[in-house]
């Protein structure tokens, strides 16, 4: 996907989303990106609420997507022949998953426009449960935080993102019993 092509499809899915007023930001290698880290990607990670996974459904096969998988914490979507790429919805269903997509900020990007983006610090705990829930995936997600604290410490961040919560991050590691792969990459945080 070429970056005019990925902004515009990013560009529809936002206007759609807000004019349906249905809470969303961007995670996964998009959001790296407005995090100082450009990463080639054809996906559009994003979050919403769980509440909104109707709308959602309707709007994304009005706009010419198909839904491959749909579960009960994602849907997954793809358009016919690959034309507008793939987009891959995460529902949260709880208060603090509600909490990520308030603290969401809005970002301009030179190629991708402006995007609400998950804070750096929900970005990290997101990472954190995959690595939790999904071990398969331990040695992609680490390189992703690895990456993106090294952003942090290199002072790539927008002055519009939140500093990254040490003490936010130990206590959901905790809880998702990571605390270790944590340890290991909080050094990096201090890096720059």
């Amino acid at each position: 996907m070429t970056s005019p092509k990925l902004r515009n499809v990013l560009s529809v899915l936002r206007r759609n989303l807000e004019t349906a007023d249905i809470p969303h930001a961007l995670i996964g290698a998009m959001a790296l990106s407005f995090y100082g880290i450009p990463r080639y990607t054809a996906d559009i990670d994003m979050l919403s609420d769980h509440r909104y996974k109707p709308p959602i459904l309707q709007i994304m096969a009005e706009l010419g997507f198909d839904c491959f998988q749909d579960t009960e914490v994602f849907a997954q979507f793809d358009s016919e022949m690959g034309v507008y790429g793939k987009v891959d919805f995460m529902f949260v269903a709880t208060a603090e998953g509600r909490t990520i997509l308030e603290r969401a900020v809005l970002i301009e990007d030179e190629l991708l426009g402006e995007n609400p983006v998950v804070q750096p610090t929900d970005y990290a705990v997101l990472k954190l449960m995959a690595i939790a829930n999904n071990p398969d995936r331990k040695n992609h997600d680490t390189a992703d935080l690895e990456a993106m604290f090294k952003s942090v410490a290199a002072g790539l961040l927008d002055s519009a993102f939140d500093p990254v919560e040490i003490h936010h991050l130990r206590r959901f590691a905790e809880r998702f019993q990571v605390s270790e792969e944590l340890e290991a990459l909080l050094p990096l945080l201090d890096a720059g």
